[in-house]
């Protein structure tokens, strides 16, 4: 019976781990950076309807920029519209202002935490994703 128990518990854990890892994996969380002059940007938070951005969770957004390219300044402070379905959550985050100078490559480190309403789950997702500036 203690080795049933065993069996069970070691599978149960295992699937956790599984599907904690595959669900990390497919992290829905993007940035997109559109110009809206010549040396300012907005950064947009970009993921699909059924998922909320946690308001109140120790959000962290880097940007590392390349040979020739220089951050002026950032505000990536998180602000949007409150979610219908979990007060804690933004529906919809709006755009932070960057102004950039120079041309080249830049790196964006993100740790985002998120939630999918659909499966009830809330993950802290990582992002890096890179934008050649021109």
């Amino acid at each position: 019976m203690k080795r049933f128990y065993f069996i069970s518990i070691f599978s149960f854990i295992s699937i956790f781990l599984i599907s904690g890892v595959s669900a990390q994996e497919e992290n829905p969380i993007k940035f997109k950076l559109e110009k809206s002059s010549p040396n300012t940007y907005q950064l947009r938070l970009v993921h699909p309807d059924n998922f909320g951005v946690q308001k109140d969770a120790p959000h962290r957004i880097l940007m590392n920029p390349g040979p020739g390219l220089k951050v002026v300044s950032a505000d990536l402070k998180l602000k949007g519209k409150t979610s219908t379905r979990k007060k804690e959550y933004f529906e919809t985050v709006d755009p932070m202002q960057v102004k950039l100078e120079g041309k080249g490559d830049l790196e964006i480190h993100a740790k985002i935490f998120y939630c999918d309403y659909n499966r009830n789950i809330c993950i802290p997702g990582k992002v890096l994703q890179k934008e050649v500036i021109q």
